[in-house]
């Protein structure tokens, strides 16, 4: 007996057989109805419907035999199925195959077999249909063709199944896919770009406040009234390079006119899913979604940060001269609020004038000019605290004051100016032009804290003017100061405010200036002594703060400031001045105030932000939007330093980020992974920039914007593309099986035409099956499910192999494959199936873009460490605006010498993420028209005796 043999297919075959659900299932009518017609056709006892799995036949049908199965390697069907014709055996015991079968020697006794094998729509033969007699018997041409008829009428109820199984699904995946729109509530749209013919849903209508009804007629001049015309020209740019294969696909965010007059914000997505024969896009489909509320917020969000940058820069700003400091200011509020017209002012009595301003050439302002304060817009602020905002004075309930007819201002905003409790002025900005919104609460707290601001300089400059003017007026004192190399130390000349500063009298300081010594503070007078001591050693000026008591009173501050000199007996005599500095102290504190507010807009701001030393990296301040996100406490992180928060590989990125510091003062973005407080991790985009304090400290700003939503969108996006491609690849298999069968003649002949359509038919299945395959690969390479099966192993044959499956490819392309073996037993640690999948990536791209009768040359070669295999062609080489894309996914040229080559686009990156995971590279060498040379690259791994 010869047990039959297994399929070259076996595994797709067996595939097969379970897609169609009808192993172990419960007899049915249609198929037994065809074996007793077989059983009466041809007077035999048994006609059976067998199905050969792996290691039985099963009988779906069975007429005149008791068993449901029987063994797969003594059945005659597993003979059968290995051929596409009938197996007839006219005498079992003349059979060398199956004269000792145990089907034949014992019950049910074959000596007559007659088997037509079943196939599904791909091709595959499941089973048979299958005649059994006791005795052996003669089976002519006629019998054997009507045997076959019978057998196609099987055929044809197991693909039936499957097609309306397919049908189902289908409807299935329709019904999904339609709830997925209806529960986003996104719109789409369908267009023929040749004609213009559009289709929306009414959800798109609906986006700008329609239904379809109202914008009948429907084309894509309806889009094109609608959109914004600013957008217009980008929208079309970007719809260009679709066309030309440059982009993927279009994806543009724009604004589109609302029913009621406003503008919303729609992100429009779309891409061509079918061309014309000259490869034109033909048919387009898209979506549009609402993203106003989303950009709203964007904008929001971008203008509070413009506003604490301002208020930051403005704070951390160096300069001394609060003129130059004031002005700036108004010029950044002008810029950051559209507003031309910037005034500082202030308010006497009746009386409006301008301290400091910004405004155009032809504004007509001067310095220190002053009106009538009742015809100006700050009366209108009198008697309040509160900002005042006007965006459109001529619709506002102000329209009637007299200001407005005097100076025709539409657009104004101010908050006044207050110096210890005391209205001094305003901060306003204005524009005769009115606004198109309100003044937002951002703008408006952004003048408001700017106001303080301003009044905190101004109350610091008035301060120092009152200071200067009561020197003048010698309040204070003016003093002579002598001390001797013995410790005698004298005030020889003081002026009578030596009272006021240290309850002393000038004649009791002039026998012994050590009695003043007694009323400075005692935690201020080690600095003041040493300072003296200086200032006398080196004979420079001497400066100093500190805090005083008249006996009478508190403590209160005082400035000292005085030049040294040496006198013939060896003294030092010092001239100068100590002024009563309590009030500007005082300033200093509601300047201190002030940038609490300021830090109030700090901790508000959605992205994490610290400022940490330049040279330890200890962080000196963090907001609350950094602490949530990395799950310390605030103690925590202020106790660390930033090389805590960045994982072990980020020192690449550092020595990077400390070259752009440098070189530049800022750096970034860089997208890092941040460790959290429980050893995870969070993806972020950092950027920062080096500045200097006060006293010449370099500090670094940081910015840490935690993208894991964005990340999760694009995870999302992926499981989405796995999905898509897992549910395509089933129908289309079945799709692509069934026009194989048809193009090939098998169900009969076809009109020409029609044989040219399902040819087109059934080389596009094929080619979208392996879009599938490619898409499927290169979600299992990005998310590691793809194993790597790395062992040492020579390279030769993996090359010889791979181009031997693509010999006939070449042939047919009329294109030579020459394969020259420079390093021979070159041995390395690799995956031999993955290899072979990157080097027939490059091998099949060399053989489709080179001319006919070109040569494709592979080679190998080794450099210390490294071994590289090597494909040269003579195509038209890579251009160089591809060049940055060329290993990106989805990604191929747009050039008139590749637009008739087709392929997936993901091949190359498939190869780059293949070659990744075995510790290798990829990479290619190209002049355009010349050419292009690409490479694998692998560690050399030498093999001990």
């Amino acid at each position: 007996m010869k047990a039959p043999e297994t399929p070259p297919e076996e595994f797709e075959r067996q595939a097969a057989l379970e897609r169609t659900g009808l192993l172990d299932t419960a007899p049915e009518e249609r198929f037994d109805r065809y074996t007793r017609m077989a059983c009466k056709a041809f007077n035999v006892p048994i006609a059976l419907v067998s199905l050969v799995d792996s290691n039985r036949q099963w009988f779906k049908s069975c007429q005149g035999l008791s068993a449901s199965e029987t063994p797969r390697n003594v059945s005659f069907c597993g003979h059968a199925i290995l051929n596409s014709e009938l197996l007839v055996i006219q005498d079992t015991l003349h059979d060398k195959r199956f004269m000792d079968n145990p089907l034949v020697t014992d019950d049910p006794h074959i000596r007559f077999y007659a088997g037509a094998p079943l196939h599904n729509s791909e091709g595959f033969r499941l089973g048979t249909l299958c005649l059994i007699d006791s005795s052996p018997r003669s089976f002519n041409q006629n019998d054997q063709s009507l045997l076959r008829e019978i057998a196609d009428c099987v055929e044809r109820e197991i693909n039936l199944q499957a097609a309306s199984e397919f049908y189902r699904d289908l409807k299935h995946s329709e019904r999904r896919a339609r709830s997925i729109i209806e529960g986003t509530r996104i719109g789409t749209w369908e267009w023929n770009v040749q004609t213009g013919e559009t289709v929306f849903n009414e959800r798109w209508a609906n986006i700008c406040g329609y239904t379809l009804d109202e914008l009948e007629p429907i084309s894509i001049e309806t889009w094109l009234g609608l959109a914004h015309p600013e957008d217009l020209p980008e929208s079309e740019r970007l719809l260009k390079a679709h066309f030309a294969g440059e982009l993927s696909e279009y994806d543009y965010r724009c604004r589109m006119k609302h029913k009621n007059g406003h503008w919303v914000w729609v992100h429009d997505r779309g891409q061509v899913f079918q061309w014309t024969e000259t490869d034109e896009p033909l048919m387009m489909y898209g979506t549009h979604a609402d993203i106003t509320e989303e950009m709203n917020n964007l904008n929001k969000i971008q203008h509070q940060n413009e506003a604490l940058a301002i208020l930051n820069d403005l704070t951390l700003d160096t300069e001394t001269n609060d003129d130059i400091r004031i002005e700036r200011a108004l010029r950044l509020g002008s810029d950051y609020l559209k507003l031309p017209l910037g005034i500082v002012s202030e308010i006497h009595s009746s009386v409006y004038s301008i301290r400091w301003f910004v405004a155009p050439e032809d504004a007509g302002l001067e310095k220190n000019s002053s009106f009538p304060l009742k015809d100006t817009y700050c009366s209108m602020l009198l008697g309040s605290r509160e900002s005042l905002a006007i965006a459109h004075m001529a619709k506002s309930s102000y329209r009637g004051h007299r200001c407005y007819d005097k100076f025709g201002l539409e657009s104004y905003l101010a908050a006044p100016i207050f110096i210890k409790d005391r209205l001094y002025g305003t901060l306003n900005f204005s524009s005769p032009e009115p606004r198109e919104q309100d003044f937002s609460d951002t703008e408006i707290k952004f003048v408001t804290l700017l106001a303080r601001w301003v009044g905190a300089l101004i109350e610091r400059q008035l301060s120092m003017q009152m200071l200067t003017k009561l020197v003048e007026q010698t309040p204070g004192m003016l003093y002579q100061y002598q001390q001797w190399p013995d410790g005698r130390v004298s005030f020889p000349y003081t002026s009578p405010g030596i009272t006021d500063i240290y309850g002393v009298t000038a004649e009791e300081a002039h026998e012994d200036a050590s009695i003043c010594f007694t009323k400075i503070h005692p935690d201020d007078f080690p600095k003041v002594a040493a300072s003296i001591e200086r200032s006398e050693e080196s004979l420079t000026l001497w400066h100093s703060h500190y805090r005083v008591t008249d006996g009478k009173s508190g403590w209160r501050w005082v400035e000292g400031k005085s030049s040294p000199e040496r006198m013939p007996d060896g003294s030092a005599m010092w001239h100068g001045y100590i002024a009563d500095i309590d009030e500007a102290k005082q300033t200093e504190l509601a300047l201190q105030e002030s940038e609490v507010q300021l830090r109030r807009l700090y901790e508000l701001s959605p992205i994490g932000i610290a400022l940490n030393d330049y040279v330890s990296g200890a962080f000196l301040d963090v907001n609350e939007a950094l602490l949530g996100p990395t799950r310390y406490s605030r103690d925590q992180l202020m106790a660390m330093d930033y090389s805590q928060l960045l994982p072990p590989d980020f020192e690449n990125h550092r020595q990077q980020i400390i070259a752009e510091l440098q070189s530049e003062r800022r750096f970034g973005p860089y997208e890092v992974e941040i460790v959290r407080a429980d050893g995870s991790t969070y993806p972020a985009i950092v950027r920062g920039m080096k500045i200097s304090n006060p006293s010449g400290q370099p500090l670094i700003w940081t910015l840490i914007e935690d993208i894991s939503e964005r990340k999760k969108v694009d995870r999302m996006k992926s499981e989405f593309i796995s999905t898509v491609s897992h549910e395509l690849r089933t129908p289309l298999t079945s799709i692509s099986g069934s026009l194989s069968l048809v193009e090939s003649g098998t169900l009969g002949a076809l009109p020409s035409q029609a044989e040219r359509m399902v040819s087109i038919a059934h080389r596009n299945a094929e080619q979208l099956k392996q879009l599938v395959d490619d898409l499927l690969d290169m979600e299992k390479l990005v998310s590691g499910k793809m194993t790597m099966n790395l062992r040492i192993q020579e390279l030769g044959p993996v090359i010889e192999e791979s181009a031997e499956r693509l010999k006939t490819y070449a042939l047919e392309s009329g294109v030579s494959v020459q394969i020259k073996d420079t390093s021979p037993n070159c041995m390395a640690k690799i995956d031999r199936s993955r290899l072979g999948q990157a080097f027939t990536n490059l091998l099949s791209n060399a053989i489709k873009f080179s001319p006919p009768e070109g040569e494709v040359l592979v080679c190998t070669e080794v450099e210390h460490d490294l071994v590289r295999i090597l494909v040269t062609d003579q195509g038209p080489g890579i251009p160089d605006n591809f060049r940055g894309r060329i290993f990106q996914k989805f990604a191929q040229a747009d050039s008139s010498d590749t637009r008739g080559k087709r392929g997936t686009g993901l091949g190359l990156a498939i190869t780059k993420e293949i070659m990744t995971q075995m510790g290798g590279d990829v990479g290619f060498e190209s002049r355009e028209g010349r050419g292009s040379t690409f490479w694998l690259g692998l560690p050399l791994e030498q093999v001990k005796a």
